[in-house]
């Protein structure tokens, strides 16, 4: 009996004793005490023995949880048992963090600057983040921004990344900068120390949005625009930048709801173009109205109210619709709309409509274009079975029998949410698609396939209506199912430029703008900071950018000639005017993938090798 009534206890000991992960599990749920506790315990080796990294672990765990004593209990018991230098590290990070919570912030700069570097890896991005609230606590806002740019380098995630501007804003919007005066501040930086006045702005601590908008249009694509309060870039749906007097551009896209970032990326072009024009007092005043709040009929009749001499906007094609629909003696000044408008037959385009778009059938009708070129003759298309798909499908079988020497020899529609391409490839390809088939018999394989006869009465091309996700996928599958290279066409939006290299979309030509193909030619302070600084919040909007810059630049045309020429070397392509509809032609550049990348495409396509599928012989003959 004796022996049972000790072993319960013993056994339920064993069961409660606590480990290193249960404690870390603990700290990374935000049950500090806790874990304290728990890193306590494991840190005891007996009387008077003490485990000096465990302890300060607990120390840590502590100050987090607000018991301060408790952790300079702990690092009183092992300050003299620290030895290497990851106790080091995590004994200065316990007492930064201990004078940080007792406000002495100039104490806490000083043990940081007084730990010995570098830093261990494991440590460094906490002891930053510990000095930068630190140097921003003391007055040295700057070098915090700095210290803070310095972690975010060494973050491998982006909500990591996000977490740390967070903490940084924190920091900022608790200890305010003034002016910034210093020598040599970047223009991040300067974004960072301007933001909390900007926010606190208005009245009631609610942000101005003219004071948004002006430090928005210095600052494009800034991350701390993520901080700024939605009231304030919402209410009235309207912002200035600049205040001279020269013509005054209205500036209307979608700023918040479903479009928020193609219209954010687009002004954020269109600001980046505004800075980068003639000298500040020649510079037209720009106006910006949300189209979303409350509409874009609303917000266009508010921009004529407002003395606008142009327009640019609406973004979509249903807000183009609506804004025509609301002026019914015809639009007041010239408009450059960023989209094309749906055409009804027999009804006339409204004087001063201009019309700029990044028109997926106009890039279809350049790659039918280019594939005449190329002298093909023959060739199958794939296309998403959507609205989308639909409209590029009828403008590259229209644009191909214009060009009279080539034929589709079929063409198919995959579900636009599809994963496998099996098949809608194998329906468009017909007998010269299964090149990669393997028999079901192990005993028996297929017949073999020659790749010379099967070139010479076969499809010569191929063009591709996709995603980038979907060409993706695509372009292996099509390369499993012949014998002999295809060549492949497509519109830009099978490439996304964020993307650093895809060599598995080798050989695909496309139309590209010639700011992407070129890296930046144009704007080359715009491209540095989409590349580096705003490099997560340009993803998959790079094209966007340049269009916003093109608009500005077409919109300075239009303004200065009432609306007679607009021509443009542009971001975008080389841009002219249809006198006869108003729609600014691009003319288009091509690239192909070569090891990854998009280079600038020749004259014709170069023919893409690979090796042939086992059960075809025989090599294409050159072209």
């Amino acid at each position: 009996m004796i022996l049972c009534a000790c072993a319960a206890p013993l056994a339920h000991a064993q069961q409660t004793a606590p480990t290193l992960a249960q404690a870390e599990a603990l700290a990374r749920d935000g049950q500090h005490l806790e874990a304290a506790s728990r890193y306590e315990r494991l840190a005891r080796r007996g009387f008077m023995n003490w485990d000096a990294a465990t302890a300060l672990l607990a120390a840590r765990e502590y100050v987090v949880g607000g018991a301060v004593k408790d952790a300079q209990r702990l690092v009183a018991r092992v300050r003299s048992r620290v030895r290497s230098d990851d106790e080091r590290a995590l004994l200065a990070e316990v007492e930064a963090r201990v004078a940080l919570a007792g406000g002495d912030a100039a104490r806490a700069l000083s043990i940081l600057r007084t730990l010995a570097q570098p830093w261990p890896a494991e440590s460094a991005p906490e002891l930053l983040a510990l000095r930068g609230q630190a140097e921003i606590a003391t007055g040295d806002a700057l070098g915090g921004v700095r210290t803070f740019e310095e972690r975010a380098a060494l973050l491998a995630s982006p909500a990591a990344r996000a977490e740390n501007d967070r903490l940084l804003y924190d920091c900022l919007r608790q200890r305010p900068p003034g002016a910034v005066t210093a020598a040599g501040v970047s223009e991040r930086e300067r974004g960072w120390l301007e933001l909390p006045a900007v926010v606190t702005a208005g009245s009631d601590d609610a942000a101005d949005p003219a004071t948004v908008a002006a430090w928005m249009g210095r600052h494009p694509g800034h991350p701390g625009a993520a901080f700024l309060p939605a009231a304030g870039q919402a209410q009235p749906g309207f912002a200035t930048i600049g205040g001279g007097r020269s013509t005054s551009i209205a500036l209307l896209l979608p700023l918040s709801g479903k479009q928020q970032s193609a219209g954010g990326a687009v002004r954020d072009g269109f600001a980046a173009a505004w800075f980068a024009s003639s000298p500040a007092d020649m510079r037209p005043r720009i106006e910006i109205y949300d189209t979303a709040t409350p509409d874009a009929a609303a917000a266009y009749q508010r921009a004529i109210a407002d003395g606008a001499r142009m327009v640019v906007g609406p973004l979509t094609k249903e807000e183009i619709a609506a804004v025509v629909a609301s002026q019914p003696t015809g639009l007041p000044v010239p408009t450059l709309a960023l989209n094309y408008a749906t055409v009804t037959p027999g009804v006339a385009t409204p004087a001063f409509l201009y019309q700029f778009a990044l028109d997926p059938e106009q890039e279809a009708r350049a790659v039918a274009r280019r594939i005449a070129d190329d002298g093909w003759v023959r060739g199958v298309a794939l296309f998403p079975d959507n609205t989308w798909g639909q409209r590029v499908h009828d403008a590259f079988e229209e644009e191909l029998q214009a060009a009279g020497s080539v034929a589709l020899m079929s063409s198919q529609y995959y579900a636009a949410d599809a994963r496998d391409f099996s098949g809608p490839l194998r329906a468009v390809l017909g007998r010269y698609g299964g090149a990669g088939d393997r028999s079901s018999s192990p005993s028996q394989s297929l017949p073999p396939r020659n790749a010379v006869s099967e070139q010479a009465s076969g499809p010569q091309f191929a063009f591709v209506a996709a995603t980038p996700q979907a060409a993706r996928a695509i372009r292996p599958q099509l390369r499993f199912q012949m014998t002999y290279d295809l060549p492949l066409y497509a519109t830009s939006d099978a490439w996304d430029p964020s993307v650093r290299a895809a060599a598995d979309m080798d050989g695909m030509v496309f139309p590209e703008m010639p700011w992407l193909l070129y890296g930046g030619q144009g704007a080359p302070e715009l491209w540095d900071a989409l590349q580096e600084d705003w490099s997560a919040r340009s993803r998959g909007r790079l094209r966007l950018f340049a269009f916003g810059y093109d608009a500005f630049r077409l919109a300075q045309q239009l303004a200065s000639s009432g609306g007679i020429a607009a021509g443009v070397d542009g971001l975008t392509g080389v841009l002219e005017l249809d006198r006869a509809d108003g729609r600014v032609q691009r003319s288009l550049q091509f690239a192909r993938v070569e090891s990854g990348k998009p280079q600038v495409a020749g004259s014709t396509a170069t023919v893409f090798r690979e090796t042939l599928p086992a059960n075809s012989t025989g090599d294409p003959p050159p072209r």
